[in-house]
């Protein structure tokens, strides 16, 4: 239930105030999907098992070759894309899984306190937009590229 009230109110935000998501109704779980233009390749704000959260771009387009080429592809210009992010980015290629992901984290988990989570929410919210202003064009001619 925590994270279902979590995600409503990040979700709520986002709609109304970013217009980045049609999405209504949260669900309990410790994770929210958002397109970024691409099927297959969505932004999520994501509570890890670890105590953090994060945001990332999931790559998942049903093929894990076609999944490691478009990653590979977006990593060879890591140091491009961490430049215009201003910061650095974790990259999990998942060697012997079919899906990749890129992501930013911080502590906090869903058991911190409410302020804190409120700071979550703001940094999630602020690293979804960004997220998916600089992804969602690279990812389409990292798709063209790789084709």
């Amino acid at each position: 239930e925590a994270y279902r009230q979590y995600y409503q109110t990040l979700i709520d935000e986002l709609r109304e105030k970013h217009k980045f998501t049609g999405a209504r109704i949260a669900q309990p779980q410790n994770w929210y999907t958002f397109s970024a233009g691409t099927s297959g390749v969505p932004v999520s704000a994501v509570f890890a098992g670890d105590g953090t959260a994060r945001v990332e771009l999931y790559i998942d387009l049903g093929v894990a070759e076609e999944n490691k080429a478009l990653f590979d592809w977006l990593r060879n210009q890591k140091d491009s894309i961490e430049s215009q992010f201003g910061f650095a980015l974790s990259w999990e290629r998942l060697d012997g899984k079919q899906a990749c992901r890129i992501y930013v984290s911080r502590s906090g988990s869903i058991e911190s306190s409410m302020e804190e989570l409120e700071q979550v929410r703001q940094w999630q919210i602020d690293k979804l937009l960004l997220f998916k202003k600089l992804f969602a064009p690279l990812v389409k001619v990292g798709l063209k590229q790789i084709a």
